[in-house]
């Protein structure tokens, strides 16, 4: 009877230590899978053109700059893009660079140019600089630079679409960026926000508002509440004695220009 026991008791034994072998073999089997899979991943991290979806900067919108709505008269200024890394960061300066996509109508080296940019170490945004050149056919021309990220040795084309960000802000990531370039005055893209205010947009108006106010940027940032309040009524005020001493003012349209 007590062999039996000692039989039963030393089986019994053997069977748990198998159990804990197995055991011990599957964690190790797991953790070996996931330690393989990481290392493996061997991608490019990517670059994508970045906005808040509310600044309506996506791939359809176009951004546009004119060097006649300039606080003063430039030869060359520099535009700068918001970007966004996805993939992992680095402590190492890595190089950016963009190209020009389908219709695009300026030409590289007259009316911009773009040069490869260094990222900062540990950075995952950046703003990317575009020059912009005032040729002598911005006077009389509207050109449109479509842009999208070049493959690079840091980097590749990153993650489209969107994503919710801080305070369910939703952000987005997109390839092309449109943007009209000119030495003529041009609608601004924050227009949709002041017409309300300024009425439509005209680039006769737009002269005015600049000679009569002594500015030339009339977003929301710039002018603040005091201005979107102010402005109309000086504007009201300065076109009355215009037309009393020169009769209505005409846009290039043929309408007559008023303020709300």
């Amino acid at each position: 009877m007590l062999n039996f026991n000692l039989i039963r008791i030393m089986e019994t034994n053997q069977t748990r230590i198998m159990k804990y072998l197995s055991y011990i073999l599957i964690v190790a089997c797991l953790f070996s899978c996931k330690k393989e899979a990481v290392e493996s991943y061997q991608g490019k991290d990517g670059i994508s053109f970045f906005a808040y979806t509310y600044e309506l900067l996506h791939t359809t919108a176009v951004r546009s700059y004119s060097f006649a709505l300039q606080a003063t008269q430039k030869q060359r200024d520099t535009l700068f893009i918001p970007m966004r890394i996805t993939g992992k960061l680095s402590d190492q300066p890595r190089t950016v660079l963009l190209k020009t996509a389908q219709g695009t109508t300026a030409t590289a080296g007259v009316d911009f140019e773009l040069k490869e940019f260094t990222v900062p170490p540990g950075a995952s945004t950046f703003n990317y600089p575009l020059i912009l050149i005032n040729s002598t056919g911005m006077a009389s021309n509207v050109y449109r630079i479509v842009l999208e990220p070049a493959e690079t040795k840091d980097f590749t084309l990153g993650t489209l679409g969107q994503t919710p960000g801080i305070n369910d802000i939703t952000e987005e990531n997109f390839r092309y960026l449109k943007i009209d370039v000119t030495g003529q005055y041009i609608e601004p893209s924050y227009w949709i926000y002041l017409q309300a205010d300024f009425g439509e947009f005209s680039a006769v108006k737009y002269k005015f508002m600049v000679k009569t106010l002594g500015i030339t940027d009339f977003s929301y940032d710039k002018i603040g509440s005091d201005g979107v309040l102010n402005f109309p009524v000086t504007l009201r005020n300065a076109l009355a004695a215009y037309e009393a001493a020169n009769g209505p003012l005409l846009d290039e349209n043929g309408q007559q220009i008023s303020f709300p």
